[in-house]
Parts: C-alpha cells; sequence; structure tokens
C-alpha cells in the first residue's frame, strides 16, 4: 500500500513538473526605468545617460546641443546602478525630445547615447 502511494505521488509531481509552463519573467530593470525617466522628466531634470568608463568622454561641442536643448548628458563611469536600463531610460528622453523639438536633434545628439 504504501509503495503504491508513493509511486503515485511520483507520477503526480512529474506530471505537474512536466506540464508546468515557462513563466513571463519581468523585466524590473526596464519597468524601474522607465518611471525614473518619466519621474525626471515630470521634475524638469531631462538628461541623456550615458555608460562611460574610468575617463568620461568629452565630444567637442556637447555643451551647445545641453544648452540648445536643456538636457544634460550624465555619465555613469565605470560603476553602473545594476537596476537601471540606459537603454529604456535613453527611449523615454528620446520620445520626450521627439515631441517638444521634432528630430531633428538626432543629427546633433552624442552619437555615443544608447537607445535611442
Amino acid at each position: 500500500m504504501k509503495k503504491s502511494f508513493l509511486i503515485l505521488m511520483l507520477v503526480c509531481f512529474t506530471a505537474t513538473y512536466l506540464s508546468a509552463k515557462d513563466v513571463n519573467h519581468v523585466d524590473t530593470s526596464k519597468i524601474y526605468s522607465v518611471k525614473l525617466a518619466n519621474t525626471d522628466l515630470k521634475n524638469g531634470s531631462v538628461k541623456f545617460l550615458i555608460r562611460g568608463g574610468i575617463v568620461s568622454i568629452y565630444v567637442k561641442g556637447q555643451e551647445l546641443f545641453e544648452k540648445k536643448y536643456a538636457v544634460d548628458y550624465y555619465d555613469f563611469g565605470c560603476i553602473m546602478h545594476a537596476n537601471i536600463s540606459i537603454e529604456d531610460y535613453n527611449k523615454v528622453v528620446a520620445s520626450f525630445m521627439d515631441r517638444k523639438y521634432g528630430r531633428g536633434w538626432r543629427k546633433e545628439v552624442r552619437k555615443d547615447i544608447q537607445g535611442i
């Protein structure tokens, strides 16, 4: 009796395991980054995030772009927060810029901005 019960339990657990569907994992960094970008825009803090290195890269004329479009470049350097997706954050900012200035700003923005 115990043996047949154990076999029945084993069959049930195996069947449950084999019929389980893949769980759709939520990308929390994307959700957080989109919320953060929208919050920053709402607070008037318009910026593009840059994944840098040990030394920040300066692009000649970037201050003209920053002044003209009231946007800042924020370089994380070599320390990047694990819960921020630069690409998703910058997509939200780029969409805001498109609505506010049209698509012409894209010709003037730094080429190393990810997500636009």
